[in-house]
């Protein structure tokens, strides 16, 4: 293992270890697996992809709130506490530093965001009727690949709301900018970009053919087009369509992650020009 790696390694634990320690996380955490449970709850006895469908919603909310909530103050606190201007006397590059963040921020969301969903999903089992969705083409569709398929969807969503909310972090220089930063960092996500493609679309600026290409753009259309799409689509038929082509939704959220912890490194070590 080279230097540079061990170092990405020694900021990832100390990342992980401050978080695990935050009241913030247990407060979110806590709130969010409430919300998964309680659809799950509503939802019981209805099968896989009812509970997939309704959970969709929601998660498209929950996930940038819950990343956000994590890691909009991860650099910010550093930098505020003095930690940072100490850092920076070790041989330690901005890519590293941020990098090492990153991975110690989503050990800890990855499992807050996960567990409650995988423990709703094994809910299906004890509390399911015995008909299933009417949206189900046949008595095989229902089965729990079409939750798993969601689950690790959503697992690929995580670290793009994460990497968003650390360049939010990297670019606020006060706790109050932080806190403005994140609030529309969340709304971009997941109101903002789907809202500018629909006057776009309704302005006529934005071909109607072209838009299952540009909601790639978008993070938040790129994660519903392929749990509709990947997960759900397969088995509901032509009732349910994403809207998204699966390789250029994934290869956007490819480049929101790393296009956004490219800003962090860009902009982590920079000093206050106050």
């Amino acid at each position: 293992m080279n230097e540079s790696w061990t170092r990405t390694i020694a900021v990832a634990q100390r990342a992980f270890d401050a978080t695990v320690r935050s009241r913030a996380l247990l407060a979110v955490g806590a709130g969010y697996a409430f919300v998964i449970f309680a659809i799950a709850w509503t939802t019981r006895g209805s099968g896989y992809l009812s509970l997939s469908l309704s959970l969709l919603t929601p998660l498209e909310v929950l996930v940038p709130v819950v990343a956000f909530a994590v890691g909009y103050r991860s650099i910010l606190d550093d930098r505020v506490r003095g930690e940072l201007a100490i850092v920076r006397t070790y041989p330690l590059s901005a890519r590293s530093y941020v990098l090492g963040v990153f991975l110690g921020r989503l050990a800890t969301v990855l499992p807050v965001v996960l567990v409650p969903l995988l423990i709703a999903g094994g809910s299906v089992g004890v509390f399911r009727a015995e008909s299933i969705s009417v949206l189900a083409t046949h008595a095989t569709a229902d089965s729990p690949l079409v939750y798993l398929r969601t689950v690790v969807l959503t697992a690929i969503f995580v670290p793009v709301a994460l990497a968003v909310a650390i360049a939010v972090s990297a670019i606020a220089r006060t706790t109050r900018n932080a806190i403005t930063l994140a609030i529309g960092g969340v709304l971009v996500l997941v109101v903002g970009l789907d809202l500018g493609f629909v006057a776009g679309l309704a302005g006529g600026f934005v071909p109607g053919e072209a838009l299952s290409t540009l909601a790639a753009v978008s993070p938040l259309s790129a994660y519903r087009g392929l749990v509709l799409e990947v997960a759900i689509g397969p088995v509901a038929g032509d009732t349910i369509a994403g809207g998204v082509d699966p390789p250029a939704a994934l290869a956007g959220l490819v480049v929101w992650t790393g296009g956004a912890l490219a800003v962090a490194v860009r902009s982590a070590f920079r000093t206050n020009s106050r």
